[in-house]
């Protein structure tokens, strides 16, 4: 019978240990990243025998655009930085705790990276908010 229930300190020593022995995502997750006192929810999943996986539940808010001209770099990176200040401020307002935007170009991610500080997993960049 398979059975899902809160997550508990008492479940952060198997916890490291599956992360140990993850070969999905080697060195990605921390157990921070469940257990850190950010809102989300976390399940384990689990049988008679034991553990079968720890899930994280985040409220996260995707951003996506089009650029009007994409070759305008200055006006671009201005609208990026009040942009996500605003995103921040909203994703905050309505109980979001992650911004991820997904970004293609290769000067997009230099500037998200560096100049906003956002995490790089992929194409992917996170902002915990």
């Amino acid at each position: 019978m398979i059975d899902i229930r809160s997550f508990t300190k008492d479940d952060l020593i198997q916890l490291q240990q599956a992360i140990n022995r993850d070969k999905f995502h080697p060195g990605l997750w921390t157990v921070e990243h469940f257990s850190d006192k950010s809102p989300k929810e976390v399940e384990v999943i689990s049988d008679q025998t034991g553990p079968i996986a720890f899930v994280r539940f985040t409220k996260t808010l995707r951003i996506s655009c089009v650029w009007n001209d994409a070759e305008d770099n200055h006006r671009n990176a201005r609208a990026i930085i009040h942009g996500i200040r605003d995103a921040v401020i909203r994703a905050r307002d309505s109980g979001f705790t992650e911004i991820i935007i997904t970004a293609e170009s290769d000067e997009l991610k230099i500037f998200l990276s560096n100049v906003l500080k956002m995490n790089p997993q992929t194409n992917e960049f996170v902002l915990q908010v």
